[in-house]
């Protein structure tokens, strides 16, 4: 979904203007240096070692660059708070909800504002926020939605399609002892939940990382002639691997930002849908930690894909769209359409087999069994 031009149009103006932090010594050595941030930052994703300066300046700037001018935030406080949990292990949910309302208090004291939803504009816009916010004035009961599966099978797309509720209700199982029969507008889907995505998440926190992939990606990619073709594969891989490495670092950050919007979205009532490939059982503990069990039903899909290649096809395809958007994003030097023109998680299709693999185990051997999840 592109940015909606009503929402570009009465943006207020930021506190900041994105610039490159790139060299022409960097863009000469663009490989070199992909290569190198690629490693780094994967190292100290695994090592759980705290944001350096270049990292805190990079997330500050990002949000910065899309924050209004007149902002009472306190960077400083904020800057600090980071320093001291952004490299924590998300999986510790009860760590992760707490230092998420130490987050809320600075960057979100009054919860969903005007100034927050430009901040956090394609979370919310493509999210379908105010779309949930009109479903929950019916005064149903809401939904909290998992939705698990392998990269590239189109879960997404699906829960927007007319025919969503139909196989919704035929695939429905209810725990014994719970209501079973539900009418196709009770049931939660794309129309009328907020759905909450990793990816939306990271690029919004991490415009400025992404400005340099996108920037050392088109480093490589030659003259406008060569623009008009398909990357070469091995660019395409680094490229991914890059954007994978930037997942690792700030994924912490990201769920900080994610239980903030899944509790200001359980304070309106609306439903929440949640994305994963399910590879571990990490977000189903995350929906039972964060959601309120009474004031929610709470449901997880699994999608599967009978044929991986088409998956891996859809993937590949997607990674050098993303390529090719994220020149164009760069040339506006406008953040936002850089937020944007990402389009997916980091998976490239050559780990989709293991990926598959993880996420079906889990459903199959931990999901299904019930014991460990759906509390």
């Amino acid at each position: 979904m592109p940015p909606s031009s009503t929402r570009a149009a009465n943006r207020a103006k930021t506190l900041r203007k994105a610039t490159s932090s790139l060299s022409e010594d960097d863009l000469a050595n663009a490989e070199k240096v992909m290569r190198h941030r690629t490693e780094s930052m994967a190292s100290r994703a695994r090592n759980v070692t705290p944001l350096t300066d270049e990292e805190l300046d990079d997330v500050i700037n990002s949000l910065q660059n899309i924050t209004p001018h007149d902002s009472k935030i306190d960077w400083n406080q904020l800057r600090r708070l980071l320093g001291d949990i952004a490299h924590l292990s998300h999986k510790q949910w009860d760590v992760t909800g707490s230092n998420s309302d130490k987050l809320a208090k600075i960057l979100t004291p009054n919860g969903i504002t005007a100034e927050s939803s430009q901040m956090f504009e394609r979370i919310l816009h493509e999210g379908n926020w105010d779309g949930a916010l009109e479903h929950a004035k019916s005064g149903l009961k809401s939904w909290a939605v998992l939705v698990t599966g392998v990269n590239g099978i189109r879960k997404t797309t699906a829960i927007y399609q007319p025919w969503f509720s139909d196989v919704l209700q035929e695939a429905l199982v209810s725990p014994a002892g719970m209501e079973s029969n539900f009418a196709n507008e009770v049931l939660p889907t794309g129309e009328n939940s907020f759905f909450r995505q990793l990816d939306h998440m990271i690029t919004t926190l991490c415009n400025e990382d992404f400005s340099r992939l996108y920037a050392l990606t088109g480093a490589q990619l030659g003259g406008d002639e060569k623009n008009n073709g398909d990357p070469p594969k091995e660019l395409i891989k680094q490229y991914s691997n890059m954007k994978a490495s930037i997942f690792s670092r700030y994924r912490t950050l990201s769920e900080l930002l994610g239980v903030l919007l899944l509790k200001e979205a359980q304070k309106v009532n609306i439903n929440i849908m949640c994305e994963t490939s399910g590879r571990d059982i990490a977000m189903f503990h995350y929906i039972d930690h964060v959601v309120n069990s009474s004031k929610y039903n709470k449901l997880a899909l699994h999608f599967t894909i009978n044929e991986l290649s088409c998956a891996m096809d859809s993937v590949d395809k997607r990674m050098v769209k993303e390529i090719k958007t994220g020149q164009n994003a760069l040339m506006t030097e406008c953040p936002v359409e850089v937020i944007y023109a990402n389009e997916g998680g980091p998976y490239g299709s050559e780990v989709l087999a293991g990926v598959q693999a993880d996420s079906d185990r889990v459903w199959n051997e931990v999901v299904l069994k019930g014991d460990a999840v759906g509390r």
